[in-house]
């Protein structure tokens, strides 16, 4: 066999294995959001965030058929590495005051969060979108709540990979009031109060990527790649600025922004 005939063949083993591998997580993870039984992973690995975003765009279709992202959320811990995202289908996104039953949930885990609204489309194009012309999309900036869950038996030794495939341990996004003036916010100095039942968390300035904004000229050339691109009205939540608090059920939670707004979930 010629050298280029053993890489031809190669090529091909790597392709089918990853197509197996998306195959079967899809699998798994549909099932694990039917029967809310979670899901063993321990026997199908995923080899690239390729094949996760894979598994989250077969998910999302099964489970959601004829649906699309009523919002995305995007995040990294740190502007020097390649941010990830996950879509959100319409019902999983809430308006605050919000409620939910956390005797569903395997992790209550709650985040404070800043989220762009867009006010005009940002459809797939060759050319990349620059900051201006998505600054010039976004509408207003709002206050979130994320909760977070798994659908992962093993998740807290679960793969980086697999938790991207699991839409990023997102369950839902609670949206509160904002501003329209979001560039006049200094985020580099913005200050937050998040409340967790009696816990209060303060802190000021932390984002990872500083200005959240930075996250969605990266979010346009994402959702470009997977040929969905971005809409009016789509919700943008860009990560949290407290990390991953753990809720309990009774629990008021509430994520204060002075001078942009806030959100409130209770879980019930």
């Amino acid at each position: 066999m010629t050298r280029e005939k053993a890489n031809e063949a190669l090529v091909n083993a790597m392709r089918k294995r990853g197509a197996e591998a998306v195959s079967k997580a899809t699998r798994l993870l549909v099932d694990a959001h039917r029967s809310a039984k979670p899901a063993d992973t321990g026997e199908v690995e995923l080899h690239s965030e390729d094949e996760a975003y894979r598994v989250q765009d077969a998910v999302f279709a099964a489970l959601w058929s004829g649906a699309r992202p009523a919002a995305w959320k995007v995040g990294g811990p740190s502007d020097k590495v390649t941010p990830t995202a996950a879509p959100i289908p319409p019902e999983n996104l809430l308006h605050s005051p919000a409620s939910v039953a956390g005797a569903k949930m395997r992790m209550i885990g709650v985040e404070a969060e800043v989220a762009f609204r867009l006010a005009k489309d940002l459809p797939p194009r060759t050319r990349p979108y620059s900051e201006r012309a998505v600054a010039a999309a976004v509408g207003e900036v709002l206050v979130a709540v994320e909760l977070c869950d798994t659908r992962l038996a093993n998740w807290k030794k679960a793969p980086g990979l697999w938790m991207l495939a699991d839409f990023q341990n997102n369950s839902a996004l609670v949206v509160g009031s904002g501003t329209k003036d979001w560039q006049k916010v200094d985020f580099l100095q913005q200050e937050v109060e998040f409340r967790i039942g009696a816990r209060v968390i303060k802190v000021k300035g932390v984002h990872s990527f500083g200005n959240p904004f930075r996250l969605l000229p990266w979010l346009a050339r994402h959702c470009t790649k997977r040929g969905l691109g971005l809409h009016a009205g789509d919700i943008l939540t860009t990560g949290s600025w407290t990390g991953l608090e753990i809720a309990r059920a009774g629990d008021e939670v509430t994520a204060r922004f002075p001078g942009i707004g806030e959100a409130t979930v209770r879980i019930l």
